[in-house]
């Protein structure tokens, strides 16, 4: 019976890791046909963008400041591992900071590849209760670092408004609309978890109201099932609001963790630029923080195209087109495709490790049970 349910274990397991490869290669596939459309565009529109130009860029860069920019790479993942150590230690699971790091990996390779960047916390999630974190607090871990990670996307944005108000008023009407939905995205999905967590029955409320009027409008399909996903989600920020109250300081500290992380992919850009010879700093910084706020708003893998647009638009207001393709192309390689390199391989790397670390467990097993068996003949 043993073997026998096993077998069926195995059996379901396999049809899981199907299903699960199958969809990340749709994603993989869906995130290359967006690259090559959005690169087919460029070549077409723009006779700047070239290799050549791209090449000659690179060798007027100052070498150590694009290497800062790879280091800005690097934090970008490493301060979301900083939050989820700091997190998961707070709430009592003595975690590794290296396991931490592969958390964040995780979370950002997945989510450079989904679109809404919907695979992030899932396979964070995984690996976290892989390594022996009960399911609660990996849960509100995740839920103490979205909050923060949502609140910091609002604080960037609305520093980019500060530091250069009327760059925003230069804008056209499509950039200006995109970066102020993004703004108004995240500041509405703020308010609703903070509505989950403090009023939940309104928050409740209030979803219903908007699935039934996306059905009424046929937009959406199976009522039924998304007003249960949204009264889970609902209980799981109301739960997570009484681990917040307790934890007070710490949602501080991981809002901090958070905007360092999102700083340091802006400044990626900023350290392009200063290689290329830009002195406009904070101009740069600015219009990088319009252009995060601003592709976030769309539910594109890694804002594939939508970076782009708003890159060229925004720029476009101080440099010339030469400069802004070259300086975009080498930006986009950094902090996008360098990143998915580096995280994936981390992932994977930490993927091979827990499978080898199960084989092994399953082997110590196999050897005490036939010690046993041995002992009892």
């Amino acid at each position: 019976r043993l073997r026998e349910q096993s077998e069926a274990g195995k059996e379901i397991m396999g049809k899981r890791l199907s299903k699960n490869a199958k969809k990340q290669l749709f994603n993989g596939l869906f995130l290359l046909l967006l690259i090559g459309i959005t690169m087919a565009i460029l070549l077409a529109s723009n006779r700047e963008l070239n290799f050549e130009n791209i090449w000659e860029f690179l060798l007027g860069c100052n070498p150590w400041l694009l290497a800062a920019a790879f280091v800005c790479m690097l934090l970008f993942i490493e301060f979301e591992g900083f939050s989820l150590h700091l997190i998961s230690r707070r709430l009592g699971h003595r975690c590794r900071l290296y396991s931490s790091m592969v958390y964040s990996a995780a979370d950002v390779y997945y989510s450079a590849l989904t679109p809404s960047a919907s695979g992030g916390q899932p396979a964070c999630a995984y690996y976290m209760v892989k390594d022996g974190m009960d399911t609660g607090t990996a849960t509100f871990a995740l839920v103490f670092n979205l909050v923060a990670y949502t609140a910091a996307i609002f604080v960037i944005g609305a520093t980019g408004f500060l530091l250069r108000p009327h760059l925003f008023a230069e804008f056209e009407f499509w950039i200006r609309f995109l970066v102020a939905a993004g703004l108004v995205a995240q500041g509405v999905l703020l308010a609703f978890f903070v509505a989950c967590m403090r009023c939940h029955k309104g928050g409740l409320k209030f979803g219903n109201a908007v699935v039934s009027l996306l059905v009424k409008i046929r937009l959406m399909k199976k009522p039924e099932k998304w007003r249960e996903r949204l009264s889970e989600e609902v209980e799981k920020y109301r739960i997570g609001f009484e681990e917040i109250k307790k934890h007070r300081a710490l949602f501080f500290e991981a809002l901090a963790l958070n905007v360092a992380q999102r700083v340091s992919q802006i400044l990626v850009n900023c350290f392009v630029c200063l290689a290329a010879g830009v002195t406009c700093f904070w101009d740069v910084f600015a219009m990088q923080a319009f252009v995060l706020i601003g592709y976030n708003s769309i539910p594109l893998p890694g804002g594939v195209g939508a970076f782009e647009y708003l890159y060229l638009h925004i720029y476009g207001l101080l440099f010339e087109d030469a400069f802004i393709l070259s300086a975009m192309m080498v930006t986009r390689t950094i902090s996008y495709y360098l990143c998915i390199l580096v995280s994936g391989a981390m992932t994977l790397a930490y993927h091979i490790h827990i499978l080898k670390r199960k084989k092994e467990k399953i082997n110590y097993i196999n050897i005490q049970e036939k010690s046993e068996n041995e002992e009892r003949e």
